[in-house]
Formats: structure tokens, sequence, C-alpha cells
């Protein structure tokens, strides 16, 4: 649990201080160690916020970060329990 709260905080300084690239691939790292971060979607969501533009309507390309994140997600559960030397 202790982990969890350290990656939320170093992530949402990552996400405030670091350009977008960094920390998209400290959140896929983050998310290997991690048996489940659910988390990296809030992440995204907020990476929206702060690097998207402002538009009135609603459009998919709006949440580009918050649509990859989530895709990761999905993906990494699969890949987990493909490799033979994840144990967690």
């Amino acid at each position: 649990m202790l982990k969890r709260i350290i990656f939320d905080i170093l992530l949402l300084i990552s996400v405030i201080i670091c350009p977008w690239w960094f920390t998209a691939l400290f959140l896929v790292a983050v998310l290997y160690y991690l048996k489940s971060f659910t988390e990296i979607v809030l992440f995204g969501l907020i990476m929206d916020i702060l690097y998207g533009g402002i538009s009135t309507n609603f459009h998919f390309g709006d949440y580009r970060f918050t649509i990859f994140f989530f895709i990761i997600l999905i993906t990494s559960f699969y890949i987990k329990k493909r490799l033979k030397f994840y144990s967690k």
C-alpha cells in the first residue's frame, strides 16, 4: 500500500514537471512493477487536462492520453499472464 502511495506521488510530480513521453515511460514501468495499477487512467486524464487543447465539443482526440493509457492497462493484463518470468 505504501508503494502505491509513493508511486502516485512520484507520478503526479512527473505529470506536472516532466515531458509527456517521460511520464508515459514511467507509467509503463510502474504498471509492470505493480500488479494492478488502475490509477494510470486517472493520470491520463490529468495529462489530457494539462496538455490537451481546449474544446467545447466532445472529440475522442481530445482524450488521447486517457485512451492510450486505458489501452496500455488492458493489454498489460494479457501480457502479464503470458510472461513466464513475471511471478506476481
